[in-house]
């Protein structure tokens, strides 16, 4: 898994929050490729498997995105997709990490990571 290419990617190197001792809340984007992805990428249960293999790229447990709403530690949400006449060639799953931490939810406060997501050789996330 790779960060972005974008300026925004050397303050995420630097901030870089993966395996940290104390949960703290955070924006994880991942950007995704639609043709890497069957279906053009609409199967949630495919989504779960991107959220997954970030979670276990990131020295977390990939059980931390499953359960029942009030449980889960995180919440994802899916960009909604494009008409298929405009050829979507990405798409976003955004991750709000740790969100039950913030008092007043405002994500627009909390850092923000970006993390673009592609298949390997043998097909895996």
């Amino acid at each position: 898994m790779a960060t972005t290419t974008t300026p925004t990617a050397a303050a995420i190197a630097s901030t870089d929050t993966r395996n940290t001792l104390t949960p703290k809340p955070k924006r994880v984007i991942l950007r995704l490729r639609v043709n890497e992805f069957e279906g053009e990428g609409r199967r949630w249960e495919q989504h779960v498997d991107a959220i997954k293999a970030y979670l276990i790229w990131a020295g977390r447990q990939a059980s931390e995105c499953e359960g029942p709403f009030k449980k889960r530690k995180h919440f994802a949400h899916v960009e909604p997709f494009q008409q298929p006449e405009l050829k979507q060639t990405s798409f976003h799953v955004v991750l709000d990490m740790e969100q039950h931490l913030l008092e007043s939810p405002n994500l627009n406060n909390v850092p923000h990571e970006v993390y673009c997501v592609r298949r390997n050789q043998e097909g895996n996330l």
